[in-house]
């Protein structure tokens, strides 16, 4: 980081904008732990947890680097407060790896936790001028990690929630080029005026990137796949058509359960008069979701009643009524015919657990 001399105006502004940062990342950290403390089931390896400890990781990183650049400009406090800048931020980083290689489905074997670490060793032995080096190979694994998480998210997430993703990426990436922006090769070889840009931009990304995480209430989905239980398909009139399970369950009767959800289902449209059926129903801890097309019913139990789960069973409705409509329609109870029904589930829900045809 550059050392302004005082009573500068770029020096003044360059403050401003390297204390925004600090600022509004202590800001949006500290909503973030919030809210991950509040909820009813907390756990150290929770995605709000990991994001608040990556902000509160770019408090440390911006206020050591203010005091080194701005007002201790001597040595060796000016590089003992840029390394721990740097040891700040990448703690961070490790606890953000950690939690989000616990979430993914990745073999890491905590690959990026463990070169986080490495990655603060040098910071401790390696002299002042080979410390960009450090910066340049923590931003490049930091950009690899967040990426795979937002792919991941991406492509396991479907409506506003992955409006919302979309954001977050962009708001990501324009924080990360100002993050590259604001550094001393960039100052050194380009001038004032890329790093004062590049700290405006590390400044609106941070700000974006945290309100879209703050405002994403349903980021908490992203565990949806471990939410699965059953699913089963059931013909007009109770007839069990298909049953998959998704995880371990006891012993049970597939088609008496079947035939009592259809009773069910059929009592409360008489109840309310309704003609569309159910679509969300809470047991106890578990909760039993429903998409309907014409010539069955899908009914996902899970343990949790997520937005995300109910767009993939639609979207396995839909894909079945096209795949085995007309065969449902005549259906006799030769189950062979939905032999490739175990595919479309994999595809649709990711499932690598057992799964059945099932009539009597």
């Amino acid at each position: 980081m550059p050392i302004f001399p005082p009573g500068d105006i770029v020096r003044d502004l360059s403050l401003v904008l390297d204390s925004a940062a600090a600022f509004y990342s202590i800001l949006i950290g500290a909503v973030l732990l919030r809210q991950w403390h509040v909820r009813q089931f907390r756990q150290i390896v929770d995605i709000r947890l990991a994001w608040a400890t990556f902000f509160l990781g770019m408090v440390a990183n911006r206020s050591a680097f203010i005091f080194s650049d701005f007002y201790l400009t001597t040595e060796p406090l000016n590089t003992d407060f840029t390394k721990f800048g740097y040891i700040g931020l990448i703690l961070a980083l490790c606890a953000f790896f950690f939690a989000v290689e616990a979430i993914l489905p990745y073999d890491t074997r905590h690959a990026f936790f463990i070169a986080g670490l490495f990655h603060i060793l040098l910071t401790i032995i390696f002299p002042r001028s080979l410390l960009e080096v450090v910066a340049a190979s923590i931003a490049t694994v930091t950009l690899v990690g967040v990426m795979l998480f937002l792919n991941y998210t991406m492509r396991n997430t479907a409506g506003d929630l992955k409006s919302s993703i979309k954001r977050i990426v962009a708001a990501f990436l324009l924080g990360f080029i100002g993050f590259l922006l604001a550094s001393d090769p960039v100052y050194i070889n380009f001038g004032i005026g890329p790093y004062l840009i590049g700290e405006a931009f590390l400044v609106i990304g941070i700000t974006g990137f945290g309100i879209g995480l703050i405002y994403t209430p349903t980021l908490d989905e992203l565990d949806w796949q471990k939410q699965l239980v059953e699913l089963y398909l059931i013909q007009e009139g109770g007839l069990l058509v298909y049953h998959h399970e998704f995880t371990e369950n006891a012993e049970i009767d597939q088609v008496l359960t079947a035939a009592g959800i259809s009773g069910v289902q059929s009592l409360f449209q008489e109840i309310t008069r309704s003609d569309t059926g159910l679509n969300i129903v809470s047991v106890g801890e578990f909760a039993i979701l429903f998409a309907h097309s014409l010539t069955f019913t899908s009914v996902l139990i899970a343990r949790q009643p997520y937005a995300v789960i109910l767009a993939k069973l639609n979207e396995f409705t839909a894909d079945f009524e096209t795949m085995f409509g007309l065969i449902i329609q005549n259906f006799e109870g030769t189950l062979k015919e939905f032999s490739s029904a175990n595919e479309l589930v994999e595809a649709i829900f990711g499932s690598h657990h057992s799964g059945s045809s099932s009539n009597r």
